[in-house]
């Protein structure tokens, strides 16, 4: 059963990053009620869920975020991490939500987005906001119970070497983890098939490179370094065969409440298909393989608890 899902609360944004089209979407009727959130949640195919990512969008465009986290929280027995994404444009809220968060969860995380230098960063998110980003970081080094990660999206606009170099030195600076990805394609989550964000090959060897002397430390960057040699890596493709635990282990959940094996699947599944590991075929819809966070951790984790 699950243990892991990320839920996109809204797809409000007010970002306009360049290598993302969800700011683009403008109808948000369909986005779930927290009344309907927690009839979802309720259902015993989450019940297993010890850890939830809430992103969006940006969460906490949500008037009602912290009732949504509250509800996710009274809604699975067994949650007891939580993830938090955001672009740092409302520091008073997010500060105030990560605070009451970590009253009822053992670990609060909060991933914080920043791509670059000050003008690189802006640039790609599309608004004046690199300074909030600091701001943000520097006020949650006065909150030891919340863990914090500063993390970066990597696009033939900002993957060289300078700017991963930034960004780690900020996050060893605000006493917060390091984590990068590259900027992918979903025609059902980012909307951004029409996009090129085709890395260099020249900055592909800089990243693997920069993640070898680094991130050598880093279980889940170790593996990107293997997709970006590679074209694939070991955990998620064996011998031809496809070892994702998309829809088993862990799931992706829609503002409107349509649930995927995963950001990239068309698969629409319904909660009781969740019940059983082998009733969600991957890798016949999906793009795969992929390489995020998303996927990548949960995989992590489970090849952990079977060694």
């Amino acid at each position: 059963m699950l243990n892991n899902v990320s839920f996109s609360v809204t797809n409000k944004c007010n970002s306009h990053c360049v290598f993302c089209n969800i700011w683009k979407i403008k109808s948000f009727e369909d986005e779930m009620s927290v009344p309907e959130i927690r009839s979802l949640f309720s259902h015993k195919c989450f019940s297993k869920v010890d850890t939830v990512s809430v992103t969006g969008g940006e969460p906490f465009l949500r008037d009602d975020i912290m009732d949504v986290i509250c509800c996710l929280k009274e809604s699975m027995p067994n949650l007891n991490r939580l993830f938090l994404n955001t672009n740092a444009t409302n520091i008073n809220r997010i500060v105030q939500v990560c605070k009451k968060s970590s009253v009822f969860f053992d670990n609060v995380i909060l991933s914080v987005s920043l791509d670059g230098k000050k003008g690189v960063h802006n640039r790609l998110r599309g608004i004046n906001n690199y300074d909030n980003v600091i701001k943000l970081l520097d006020v949650m080094t006065q909150i030891p119970e919340i863990k914090t990660s500063v993390s970066m999206t990597l696009s033939k606009d900002n993957a060289n070497w300078q700017n991963l170099e930034h960004v780690h030195n900020v996050a060893i600076q605000k006493n917060a983890m390091f984590n990068f990805r590259l900027a992918d394609k979903s025609s059902t989550y980012y909307r951004n098939m029409d996009l090129d964000l085709s890395v260099f090959e020249e900055h592909r060897h800089q990243i693997s490179k920069f993640i070898s002397i680094n991130c050598s430390d880093n279980p889940f960057l170790m593996c990107l370094k293997q997709f970006i040699d590679t074209g694939s890596m070991d955990i998620l493709i064996k011998d031809g065969k496809n070892k994702c635990l998309a829809g088993k282990k862990f799931a992706f959940i829609h503002p409107n409440g349509v649930i995927s094996p995963c950001l990239y699947s068309t698969q629409r599944l319904v909660p009781d298909s969740l019940l059983s590991e082998t009733s969600v075929d991957v890798g016949i819809q999906e793009p795969c393989p992929c390489c995020t966070d998303c996927a990548i951790y949960p995989m992590l984790e489970e090849l952990q608890k079977t060694r």
